[in-house]
């Protein structure tokens, strides 16, 4: 008995169906393989805010050294929107891995190797917001591929071959876009005081964990460790896991970037938890204090 067309698309829907379902999951599967490649690494790959699937990924902390290969692992993911590869080996040939980052607003390139070769690669990041090219080897060739990045509104260009008429050239292009290339000294006429700090409540570590992470904007904490001895500086994720950003030693400082409502735990050398910071609205200093 011949089957009823009904009865054939609803053949055809469970089918269709069952190959949606079996590449999602293939995707997931690759997402989570290519995060653990990325930490493995030194790597890190943070949700931007809790019930979302945007990605920041930070490759500054510890894959210095590896960052062309962890750029091939990052072009595996979906939605980076935030991407820093400040002080890193990353090179022209690495860059290519930006190509299919299509969602990505925030790139950090400053004090890296990156030349004009490389900056061809970001002609298709429509969604860039935010670029800072301080201390690299980028010129005027540069400017060309700047033009067409629309959303632009951020370019940081401080010891850069670029000039006076590249960048009026890429104003008159862009201009809405603001363009950071340093303070003339010679018109300044007395110290700019620095921008005031909001200090952060010390809270003891307790006998419970420190609260999750919730979002808010971006802002800066200055971590300042009185204490006397080496701490670690960890980030307490949306999901309430600890994740390493870095150590501080006895007497230095760590400027760190974070979001408002963030919460930082800070460790000894052991990982024995001594206390944490809770982040608000404003740049914070975070004084981790004497006798913990």
């Amino acid at each position: 008995m011949q089957s009823s067309p009904l009865k054939r698309l609803y053949a055809l829907a469970l089918v269709a169906s069952a190959l949606l379902m079996a590449a999602s999951g293939s995707r997931i599967q690759a997402a989570g393989e290519a995060e653990a490649a990325i930490e493995k690494l030194g790597g890190l790959v943070l949700a931007i805010a809790r019930d979302s699937d945007e990605l920041e990924v930070d490759l500054h902390l510890g894959a210095r050294e590896n960052a062309d290969e962890a750029l091939a692992h990052v072009a595996r993911l979906k939605n980076v929107v935030s991407l820093h590869l400040g002080g890193t080996r990353v090179t022209d040939a690495g860059l290519v891995h930006l190509k299919n980052l299509k969602e990505l607003r925030r790139l950090h390139l400053e004090k890296t190797g990156v030349s004009d070769a490389g900056i061809t690669n970001l002609r298709g990041l429509i969604k860039l917001d935010y670029l800072n090219l301080y201390a690299t080897g980028v010129t005027d060739n540069s400017i060309e591929h700047l033009k067409g990045l629309k959303a632009l509104s951020q370019l940081y260009l401080w010891q850069t071959g670029v000039t006076d008429e590249g960048t009026k050239k890429l104003q008159k292009a862009l201009p809405g876009l603001e363009i950071e290339r340093g303070a003339d000294l010679s018109k300044i006429a007395k110290p700019v005081p620095p921008v005031p700090r909001e200090d952060l409540k010390w809270t003891v570590a307790g006998v419970s964990m420190p609260p999750k992470s919730v979002s808010g904007n971006n802002i800066s904490i200055l971590f300042e460790n009185k204490s006397g001895k080496r701490v670690r500086a960890y980030w307490v994720s949306y999901d309430g896991e600890l994740k390493l950003y870095g150590q501080i030693d006895a007497g230095g400082t760590r400027d760190q970037n974070t979001y408002a409502g963030n919460t930082w735990v800070i460790t000894d050398e052991k990982d024995k938890h001594l206390g944490y910071f809770i982040t608000n609205g404003k740049d914070a200093r975070a004084v981790i204090p004497k006798g913990i």
